[in-house]
């Protein structure tokens, strides 16, 4: 059996004082097979080196990008990121020329100040979070990646609790250990997170 290898692409512009991006990367950094990428430690000067990421891409199987909601997007390095890295000849092509990623899985881990009711058409941001990240979802698949959704923490304005944290950081690590995605995940088992959050943001 082929061993998965998943790559995590994290874009917090300031680490040192998040809660839920570190408790995650704190609850999958002994994982096997697992690469931890952080890319405001990696550039400090915003400088991205595109043949190095296409490197890390090409070793893995799975890749994850990490960030937190930053105006209903990604944050500025990573988007920096897509347009350095994910270029014609690489990630796509014209002429019939298969994608380096073609056959790659990839998701997204996203925390979010909002609770997550905000996120209904009845709450103040009117659609759900991954309604705002189809940029990002579409830009994946155009890339021949196998898009897998969102993981999600909602709430971090209201200063969720330690548990709430821990209980998303195990089922982040869960998803990663197990190889599933939150595309194919057991449902009731993410809703028991989603309603934590609910209740805490």
């Amino acid at each position: 059996m082929t061993t998965n290898r998943t790559l995590v692409i994290v874009a917090h512009p300031n680490l040192a004082k998040s809660r839920a991006n570190a408790a995650w990367l704190a609850e999958i950094g002994g994982l096997d097979n697992v690469t931890i990428h952080d890319l405001y430690k990696t550039y400090p000067d915003l400088t991205i080196d595109a043949k190095r990421e296409q490197q890390l891409l090409r070793e893995h199987d799975t890749v994850i990008f990490q960030f937190p909601l930053h105006w209903y997007s990604v944050t500025p390095l990573l988007k920096a990121w897509f347009d350095a890295v994910l270029t014609y000849g690489f990630a796509f092509a014209f002429d019939g020329t298969v994608s380096a990623l073609k056959g790659k899985k990839a998701w997204l881990a996203v925390t979010a100040s909002s609770g997550l009711a905000d996120y209904t058409a009845e709450g103040p941001a009117h659609r759900p979070l991954d309604e705002y990240l189809v940029p990002v979802s579409q830009s994946l698949e155009f890339c021949s990646l196998d898009y897998q959704g969102v993981h999600g923490f909602y709430g971090m304005m209201f200063n969720p609790s330690d548990e709430a944290l821990a209980l998303s950081a195990k089922e982040y690590a869960r998803l990663i250990a197990t190889n599933e995605t939150p595309a194919n995940a057991n449902v009731a088992r993410l809703g028991v997170v989603h309603v934590r959050e609910a209740v805490v943001g």
